[in-house]
């Protein structure tokens, strides 16, 4: 070939080329022999050890994301279970106490809350004893993070925490949870110790979904 038309050739001719001839390297092996491919650590490769190489990396990216979507799905699963469970148990609830009591226990013990609290914004005779929060209050110590309309997943203050969950729980993390009842609305408070637990970034669509199951039932006891 011509040293001056060789020359001339742009890497991109290069490439539309072989791309249009995918057997050229097949039918000219001493090609695919002599090509070498510059290493990260600064030695020459031969192209057939770099595709080896990248074959290895893409396996290892692909195997890694599939144990990361079966993990997901995993948890996504014991989710399920330990939600329909909470659903079950509070169903046989006989009036609120029960159904607060129910919710609780369930969040700390099985779906690993630090502390979990459901409190109410109006007090009522049919409403278990201490769970009374005057609006005021909440406002003043956590109206920055609560709107009763979205659920706050994300960090407090150690006040905050106090306020909600008691003195010296160490919550660093919380997830506030609007139950939007007419009668008497409140607010399913989750706390964590851990970092992360509480992320902004996670779903609430369990959340909502649960808070949609407490308004119903808590409604239903008072009638």
């Amino acid at each position: 070939m011509n040293k001056k038309k060789v020359q001339n050739l742009t890497e991109k001719q290069v490439e539309e080329y072989l791309i249009l001839n995918p057997n050229f390297l097949t039918d000219n092996p001493e090609v695919l022999n002599s090509l070498e491919v510059i290493h990260e650590t600064g030695g020459a490769v031969s192209l057939i050890q770099k595709q080896v190489e990248v074959l290895r990396e893409n396996y290892n990216a692909t195997t890694n994301n599939l144990l990361g979507l079966l993990s997901v799905a995993k948890n996504n699963e014991e989710i399920f279970n330990e939600t329909q469970q909470l659903i079950l148990d509070l169903i046989s609830s006989e009036n609120a106490t029960d159904i607060v009591g129910k919710t609780e226990l369930t969040f700390e013990k099985q779906f690993h809350a630090t502390k979990c609290r459901v409190f109410f914004f109006k007090e009522q005779e049919y409403l278990p004893k201490g769970r009374h929060l005057e609006l005021k209050s909440a406002h003043q110590n956590f109206g920055d993070l609560y709107n009763a309309k979205d659920i706050y997943c994300g960090p407090c203050s150690k006040n905050q925490a106090d306020f909600i969950f008691g003195k010296k729980s160490k919550i660093i993390e919380c997830a506030l949870v609007p139950l939007r009842n007419n009668e008497c609305p409140g607010l399913l408070a989750l706390g964590s110790t851990e970092e992360g637990k509480y992320d902004s970034r996670k779903d609430t669509l369990f959340l909502n979904f649960i808070a949609e199951v407490l308004n119903k039932l808590i409604d239903k006891s008072v009638r």
